[in-house]
């Protein structure tokens, strides 16, 4: 039998092109359905607000805390190894109520997307413990004085958000800001000590007695603060040294020597000194003596409105003028605190007698609530948006607390 070898290849072509154009078609309907299933999987499950804080993860050997203590540091944001649900802690990841699954996506308005891996005591839905105005999150923000700086600066925003299922195809896209520094927003910065000479055993004058007085001031030295550079003042200036890992042990050279590394150590560890007081001072100078309304302009009224949004109760930044979101926010936490019954009682909106001892009342719960938490430890009341910035790169002290 004789074979048509060019009909054979045509009529083979022809099965091998509507095979291809099996395929092909195979494939688009395979892509399409993969297009569909992504379009499924991003769906939109709500469209709300949100109240926001930030935590991080501390680490061993910062220069500085929020509560001036690496273990209280701790206590309060945990280890953040993992969320609660076993997943590592990434930039995104999201502490959130109960009622979100873990794996959910939330997208919020000029931060980015992230992920819920995490829960947290104070991280409540709408409404419970009579506060949230919104369902509360709290996004990781990083590891050590980074990303602690981080957190302090984000400090607490309310933001629209989109919620999307756990399986959408969203990936994590937390946008971190640059910090503040301290010299850019707070009043009152403490100069940074300057010791200009080297010391030794046998050094006398000015400048020794400065090192000592400030010895005295950390705890290290015991003696006669009289300018003379003796044993007790060597002892001294060695125990600063392998305290603050300057030298690794009492035989290395330079040790119980006030050289150039350990003055610059020294005059660091003294402004974080300086700063801890100082941030101290801030809170316990909060007290309301005078009356408020509507009009006026003063540190009050700046401390007035960062209660209320601490509450919630106020939603822009404190500019220290009482004005008529100030007044509204005053009337709710007036009704909220039993005041007044209503908005046309005598005394809503104003900062009279009254108010002032419940305000003051208020801050100072709020002391004795933090001393109970922290023990003996030196705590920074997170009142204050301001000082809630209290961190600065060009000052190596990179520090929502949940």
């Amino acid at each position: 039998m004789k074979i048509n070898w060019f009909r054979f290849k045509l009529d083979f072509d022809c099965r091998i092109d509507a095979a291809r154009g099996k395929y092909r078609e195979f494939l688009l309907i395979f892509l399409f359905s993969l297009c569909v299933n992504n379009n499924i999987e991003a769906r939109v499950l709500k469209e709300q607000m949100f109240t926001v804080t930030a935590y991080y993860s501390p680490l061993p050997h910062q220069s500085f805390y929020v509560t001036g203590d690496y273990d209280a540091e701790i206590r309060l944001n945990g280890r953040g190894i993992a969320g609660a649900d076993g997943t590592k802690v990434f930039p995104g990841m999201i502490a959130a109520p109960s009622n979100y699954a873990f794996g959910t996506k939330i997208c919020l308005k000029g931060l980015g997307c992230g992920a819920v891996h995490d829960r947290g005591g104070a991280i409540v839905k709408k409404g419970e413990r009579n506060l949230a105005k919104h369902d509360r999150l709290d996004i990781w923000m990083g590891y050590g004085e980074a990303g602690l700086l981080r957190a302090l600066n984000f400090n607490f925003k309310h933001l629209n958000g989109t919620v999307y299922s756990p399986d959408s195809n969203i990936a994590s896209t937390i946008y971190f800001k640059d910090s503040m520094s301290l010299a850019q927003i707070l009043e009152g910065l403490p100069e940074r000590i300057e010791f200009r000479k080297n010391l030794s055993l046998g050094s006398n004058g000015n400048e020794v007695k400065k090192l000592q007085k400030y010895l005295v001031k950390l705890g290290l030295f015991k003696g006669s603060v009289n300018g003379i550079y003796d044993k007790k003042t060597v002892q001294a200036v060695l125990h600063f040294q392998q305290k603050y890992f300057v030298l690794k042990n009492s035989k290395q050279v330079g040790a119980g020597v006030f050289g150039p590394k350990t003055r610059n150590i020294l005059t660091d560890i003294l402004y974080k000194v300086e700063m801890q007081k100082l941030m101290q001072e801030k809170w316990n100078e909060t007290h309301f003596e005078k009356s408020l309304n509507k009009g006026k302009r003063s540190a009050d009224v700046y401390k007035l409105q960062e209660i209320l949004i601490k509450e919630e109760l106020l939603e822009h930044v404190p500019t220290g003028y009482f004005g008529s979101l100030t007044k509204q926010a005053l009337i709710a936490w007036q009704i909220k605190k039993g005041i007044v019954r209503n908005k046309y009682q005598n005394g809503a909106g104003l900062v009279g007698p009254k108010t002032r001892d419940f305000l003051n009342d208020y801050v100072q719960n709020q002391r004795e609530s933090i001393k109970k938490e922290h023990g003996k430890i030196l705590v920074f009341e997170k009142r204050n948006q301001k000082l809630n910035y209290l961190a600065g790169k060009n000052l190596n002290l990179n520090f929502v607390v949940r």
